[in-house]
């Protein structure tokens, strides 16, 4: 199988779904789920925009092109053993890999020694520090420390292009925007429709088309830092869903987020506990093709 196809949207073709037009233009596809992997995966463009719903529309004229390799590669990362960052009689804190669903049942997959369940969450694509409580006790007393702002959490994102401060806060309201695909999209809102989203972020390192920066929630809305720096002009790399154009060349196959530390004092020992998830290859390998490091500039 050639490791990548292209093709234009016919008149014909024209309003066909995503998945529909390459599962009538792509017989090589191993199956219709391969080709939504293929899809979800970031593995598909049209007009050489990442195009990750399978159920976009397409128009006459449009561009689509999809990279079969990709297969292997996705599977690979489903079958990704997950490192253990942290244990003690009630939680265990993992490092998270980029493309594990975060729910219960593929994590109990991962864990199958382990009855855990999810204290929070980390989008698909994000990688890093997860906590996960050992009882249904351990996750009401860390759910308690979230809700009391002790758990402070840092993460690293690349984002597109060259920062003009080097630091800042974000304080607005977040909430629903409008659908896309299936999907909710979220954003900047009345106060009276959202909920407050407090983000302090910091330029580690820029380079002429792209930026590393280390942000610090005080908050925990869903999707907020891709929101927050989105909507600063900045959008995390890879992101498709919060950034429609980029200034960089670099087209990363997921988000470039990466949840790097998190620390809290125990709710039961009282010791102070701080967990680092180092580096994934991926975030690294973009890191030396920007020539950016994770240094203060």
């Amino acid at each position: 199988m050639s490791n990548k196809y292209s093709w234009r949207v016919s008149k014909k073709q024209a309003g066909m779904r995503l998945l529909q037009f390459l599962r009538e233009n792509c017989p090589e596809a191993p199956s219709v789920k391969a080709i939504k992997r293929f899809i979800d995966g970031k593995f598909c463009t049209v007009n050489d925009r990442t195009e990750t719903f399978s159920s976009f529309a397409l128009s006459e004229g449009d561009k689509v092109t999809l990279k079969m390799a990709a297969l292997e590669k996705q599977e690979k990362i489903q079958a990704v053993k997950v490192p253990i960052l942290h244990e003690d009689k009630e939680l265990l804190i993992v490092n998270k890999p980029a493309g594990l669903v975060c729910d219960d049942k593929s994590l109990k997959a991962c864990f199958s020694k382990h009855k855990v369940t999810l204290v929070h969450r980390l989008d698909k694509e994000t990688s890093g520090v997860l906590i996960l409580a050992k009882s249904q006790a351990a996750k009401e007393k860390m759910a308690a420390l979230f809700k009391e702002r002790s758990v402070h959490k840092l993460y690293l994102a690349i984002v597109d292009g060259s920062l003009a401060k080097g630091e800042g806060t974000i304080d607005n309201h977040l909430g629903k925007k409008h659908g896309y695909q299936g999907q909710t999209i979220y954003g900047a809102v009345d106060a009276k429709k959202g909920q407050r989203a407090i983000t302090h972020w910091k330029c580690l390192n820029k380079g002429r088309s792209a930026s590393v920066v280390c942000c610090e929630p005080y908050t925990g809305r869903t999707h907020q830092l891709r929101v927050h720096l989105s909507g600063m002009g900045h959008p995390i790399l890879g992101d498709s869903q919060y950034g429609k154009t980029f200034v960089c060349h670099l087209r990363p196959q997921r988000n470039l987020l990466h949840a790097y530390s998190i620390a809290f004092k125990h709710p039961t020992t009282g010791k102070q506990i701080k967990v680092i998830a180092p580096i994934p290859a991926d975030f690294k390998a973009a890191l030396d093709a920007l020539k950016l490091s994770l240094k203060s500039s």
